[in-house]
């Protein structure tokens, strides 16, 4: 094993063939007591005497990837590797979520998914860093913390994780799927994975909410009077006490329930016209293909934010350029060509996880009931094929699917977390003990709520 003072080389990576061809730097320091502070200038809580290797990678011409991977002392590490997710169009480094990882003696990984900062100007016309969002630089990401704590440590990891919410579940999911050898288990958490059909839903509602002026049609005090209402039609049929008038913990709307909440939201707001209940109508119903008519992705839950909802539009620009106009893209062949040129590398909706299933791999996957910017119904649809390939209970041997009653993307006013999710994936895989899940609701009062996995074919 080579001192820790040494530094370490991109041989170390280029033996290993996802690295072929591949163009490698790598700066590497070790942590004082203060941490380390990481290229994008965020501080690192990384133990004195943490090895920090900061990586760029060139796999294609038009690709820059940056990876950074920390290593405790040899006699701290425990033999496992954790891999971080990122978020939103990633080209940052979220390295300052290191610390916790590194105090339990793990090797942790993550990478900036080689969009430079700059999301919609780094893919714009630019296939390869489509391929490095998708999928590669997560891969090469968790290909390069193994083979540079081999080579620090002198033997193979025990165990190697990978931890995303967002885009970091898209992650997770995506590394099941086309990288299974990657990973023994993976918690992916509001995952982005149906990524051109999301970012579809999100043009969807900018045009409903937006005005042809650019403003915003609704209030907030309009936006607050249909949650209201929207709550109150669920709340008749609510099956979870506490959920009753302030989330659903059943999020399925029916034509039914939405004629209801617009009639209580019209009713309670007397300033909603006509067209703000078509836009509510539209919201509800999510987006569908022009020519056809096939939804495309499901609607805004009961309760779930607008503004979280019609962001992330910088997606189209990689298909459309720098001068794309919401305003004219249309829903039948614009977004065939969108989808078209990206599904390929950007979606996760495989469900043929028989090589990580054979390698006895874990996936603990959960979606947010008021989760408006990546809704749970494409998960649960994706589960929901899981089911069929497999059936339920074999699925729930490798794969288990939750909904949070009243989580929203980053927080709301149900469940927000699941308590001790890592401790419970990890003995799931190297104990072989199954989950019981419970779900922590901050909002007070505070509550513990045990959480029951999906079965797509309940009432």
């Amino acid at each position: 094993m080579p001192p820790r003072s040494d530094p370490l080389q991109p041989s170390v990576l280029l033996r290993d063939p996802a690295f072929a061809g591949c163009g490698v730097s790598m700066d590497a320091r070790t942590a004082g007591d203060a941490g380390c502070v990481n290229p994008d200038g965020n501080p690192v809580e990384a133990p004195a005497g943490t090895l920090v290797a900061d990586l760029t990678l060139s796999p294609a011409p038009g690709s820059e990837i940056r990876v950074e991977v920390a290593l405790p002392r040899p006699e701290r590490w425990d033999g496992r590797i954790v891999g971080v997710g990122n978020g939103g169009g990633g080209g940052w480094l979220p390295s300052k979520e290191f610390g916790g990882h590194l105090r339990r003696g793990h090797v942790v990984t993550t990478t900036d998914l080689g969009t430079k900062r700059d999301a919609a100007r780094a893919g714009a016309g630019n296939p390869e860093v489509w391929k490095d969002f998708g999928h590669r630089a997560t891969h090469l990401a968790m290909v390069a913390g193994r083979a540079l704590a081999s080579a620090v440590y002198g033997r193979a990891p025990r165990f190697v994780y990978f931890l995303g919410y967002s885009t970091g579940g898209q992650q997770g999911m995506m590394l099941a799927q086309r990288n299974p050898e990657d990973c023994d288990a993976i918690i992916s958490g509001v995952p982005a994975h149906p990524r051109t059909a999301l970012h579809a839903y999100f043009l969807w509602n900018w045009q409903a909410l937006h005005r042809p002026d650019g403003t915003l049609l609704f209030t907030d005090a309009q936006e607050k009077s249909w949650h209201a209402a929207a709550l109150e039609a669920f709340a008749p049929g609510e099956r979870l006490e506490r959920a009753r008038g302030r989330f659903a913990s059943d999020p399925r709307w029916t034509p039914a329930l939405v004629e209801d909440a617009l009639r209580r939201a019209a009713v309670r707001d007397p300033s909603l016209t006509p067209a703000h209940l078509d836009a509510l109508r539209r919201l509800c119903d999510g987006p569908r293909h022009a020519i056809t008519g096939r939804r495309i992705h499901g609607g805004v839950p009961p309760g779930g934010p607008f503004a979280p909802a019609m962001g992330n539009l910088w997606i189209f620009n990689w298909v459309f350029g720098a001068d794309f106009d919401p305003w004219r893209f249309d829903f039948g062949a614009d977004f065939d060509r969108y989808q078209a040129a990206l599904a390929p590398d950007l979606d996760a909706e495989s469900v043929d996880l028989d090589a990580f299933r054979a390698r006895g791999g874990k996936l603990f996957v959960y979606s947010g009931t008021s989760d408006s910017c990546v809704p749970w119904h494409a998960t649960a649809a994706w589960y929901g094929r899981l089911v069929e390939r497999y059936g339920l209970e074999e699925a729930r041997e490798f794969c288990r699917y939750y909904l949070l009653p009243g989580r929203e993307h980053w927080g709301g006013p149900g469940v927000q977390t699941v308590r001790d999710e890592f401790d419970l994936l990890m003995r799931w895989r190297e104990k072989g003990v199954v989950p019981a899940p419970v779900g922590h609701g901050m909002t007070p009062p505070a509550f513990d709520l045990p959480l029951d996995p999906w079965d797509p074919a309940a009432p």
